[in-house]
């Protein structure tokens, strides 16, 4: 202003001079004075041209100011607007004022000198702002008043739409666009400008982007919720509770869960569920870690910390939501989601420090997070970054991507737990002496195929086996020597059996194997195999060589038969105990002998002892 102002003076002193030189010099001052002015006109009315401009934000082509004590009429606001030194002029794709600020006045020019037909759509893509008003002037003339906003009731909004929007086509000339906008949330204002036809495709990729991310955030806390059903692990509870939480808080602040719940249930409604959404899954992750990393055991102080602020922060806002400030309710929201990321890599680097599991997963995810947030903030806000979808997409970017390596973390951790308890199961099924079946063992991998057999009308054998003359072993020789007996006996029974024969240590110095698709009288040709095998081993016990013998109890059916009536399920325990009896028949005849159960249960008949 103040080198036009130079300018005109300069142009009178040399209007009243009357020489040729001066006639020459006035000439060209004008030419150059007419260039400043329509490059000053540039700078300060900068106007969107339709035949030039398809889709954007409008940021860089908006003057603005803020009310102060009173709420301003159109025409008051237009001689403020008038006033240069009174206005701001946008520099970035967003205008972001902050929490709780005064309503802002908003400017922009629209000429349309090529006649587009072609309907335009204006969207302000912050859900939550409260009121706003937009005016079209055309040739000093308001051709349009649009009302909407947050606070004005679904069914009242210019479209049906989960932004404040509206279509219009724009007349031939300049159109000013004025915006007034009244929220109590963060007052962050990305206008994007666009005509119908690419505001359309713009609405159908987001759809399918929204599908993508919700779909897998869904999914995801669908499946740990029925893991936490079965198996009741608190982790997959709360990372269920944490992906709901987050996935919902999205679908609010984007304001699509606001174009199915379209109940006006008051202008503020969408704010304070955004918050508590907000809190929500950030007290759900921080529990989730903390449960996670064991952040108990390895740094409890940080540990009570966490506690302590997703209590007390929870209770402060439901104060404020008592006593309707909403204002000191956000700001400890915003609060208590800043934590959340700090609090997510605090807990990261504490379980690294202590070795724990998944740690740098969780670590490298949780900075990501982090950076994506920080992008998204900063995008909103205007600092540094540009607004753009992909930077106000960035926190879903970086949540899911978090999500999606704590679902691996999660499936790492079931995996070894399943593992475990499958470790877990094979000791318990396993004689931890000997490394075979012990009683529980056998009886379980038996259960299958004898009721097969015994369904099925096919011959199964039982043979019992105890080393004879054992307890001497272990007088004379110790436990030690005893012990290595029983595990060199169990290997060679192990594998002198059958490939498809299951055998365990029954107890003490007792083994027994089970023999399937077998009938008796071949049970007794396997059970000399096995009384030769151990007869024949040599176990050294400090350098002296140590020989054992073992009897033998052999029971099983013949066609299908055992004790004159048919095999049936219930049979086993019977024959088990007749093997027994057969046992203790080779014991008191000489030992290191088989006997065979008879098919009346009371005679037995001898195997003839090899040498």
């Amino acid at each position: 202003m103040f080198l036009i102002t130079h300018l005109k003076k300069s142009l009178q002193i040399l209007q009243q001079s009357s020489s040729a030189f001066t006639g020459i010099f006035f000439n060209v001052y004008c030419y150059i004075f007419t260039l400043i002015l329509c490059f000053n006109s540039v700078v300060q009315a900068k106007q969107i041209e339709l035949g030039e401009f398809r889709s954007g934000t409008v940021g860089k082509y908006i003057e603005y100011f803020q009310e102060t004590d009173q709420k301003l009429t159109l025409e008051q606001a237009k001689i403020h607007f008038a006033k240069p030194n009174k206005v701001k002029q946008g520099n970035n794709n967003s205008i972001s004022l902050g929490i709780g600020v005064k309503p802002v006045w908003m400017k922009f020019s629209v000429s349309n000198s090529d006649d587009v037909q072609s309907p335009y759509r204006l969207a302000i893509e912050t859900p939550w702002l409260d009121y706003i008003d937009t005016w079209l002037v055309n040739d000093h003339k308001i051709s349009r008043h649009i009302i909407g906003g947050d606070g004005i009731a679904f069914e009242q909004r210019p479209m049906p739409y989960r932004f404040y929007a509206f279509e219009h086509q724009f007349p031939i000339g300049v159109t000013d666009v004025y915006i007034r906008i009244e929220s109590k949330g963060p007052l962050a204002v990305p206008i994007h400008f666009s005509n119908k036809e690419e505001a359309i495709k713009r609405d159908i990729s987001a759809a399918y982007e929204y599908g993508i991310l919700y779909g897998i955030l869904f999914a995801l806390a669908l499946y740990n919720l029925v893991l936490f059903i079965f198996i009741k692990q608190k982790e997959y509870g709360l990372y269920s509770l944490y992906l709901f939480g987050f996935a919902l808080n999205s679908l609010s602040y984007t304001g699509q869960l606001h174009t199915i719940f379209t109940y006006n249930i008051g202008p503020l409604f969408q704010d304070w569920l955004d918050i508590f959404l907000m809190i929500t899954y950030s007290i759900a992750g921080l529990h989730f870690a903390r449960a996670l990393l064991k952040t108990q055991q390895d740094a409890p102080k940080l540990d009570k910390f966490v506690t302590k602020i997703t209590l007390i922060v929870p209770l402060a806002m439901l104060a404020g939501l008592l006593f309707q400030q909403l204002i000191f309710s956000m700001a400890l929201s915003f609060l208590l989601n800043t934590s959340f990321v700090i609090l997510f890599i605090a807990m990261g680097v504490c379980a690294l420090n202590a070795n724990r599991p998944f740690a740098k997963i969780f670590l490298f995810s949780s900075v990501t997070a982090a950076v994506c947030i920080t992008i998204s903030t900063l995008a909103v806000a205007g600092i540094l970054i540009p607004y753009n979808d992909f930077t106000f997409k960035a926190i879903e970017i970086g949540m899911t991507f978090e999500a999606f390596l704590l679902a691996v973390i999660l499936a790492k951790q079931f995996r070894m737990a399943k593992m475990d308890k499958l470790v877990a199961e094979s000791y318990a099924r396993t004689d931890a002496l000997t490394g075979i079946n012990n009683r529980r063992g056998f009886q379980e991998a038996t259960y299958s195929a004898w009721h097969s057999i015994a369904r099925t009308g096919r011959d199964a054998s039982i043979v019992l086996i105890d080393l004879d003359s054992f307890k001497q072993v272990n007088d004379k020789f110790g436990h030690d020597a005893g012990d290595t007996i029983l595990r060199t006996v169990a290997t060679c029974i192990a594998t002198t059996i059958r490939k498809a024969d299951i055998t365990a240590r029954w107890g003490g110095e007792e083994f027994i194997i089970f023999l399937p698709e077998t009938p008796q009288d071949q049970a007794a040709v396997q059970a000399e195999r096995v009384r030769v095998a151990i007869e024949k081993l040599q176990t050294y016990i400090n350098s002296t060589p140590l020989t054992v013998t073992a009897s033998f109890g052999v029971a099983g059916s013949e066609h299908n038969r055992f004790n004159n009536t048919e095999l049936s399920v219930n049979a086993f325990e019977q024959m088990v105990k007749a093997a027994d009896e057969a046992l203790y028949l080779a014991k008191n005849n000489g030992k290191n002998r088989i006997i065979i159960s008879q098919a009346d249960g009371q005679l037995t008949q001898h195997l003839p002892k090899t040498h």
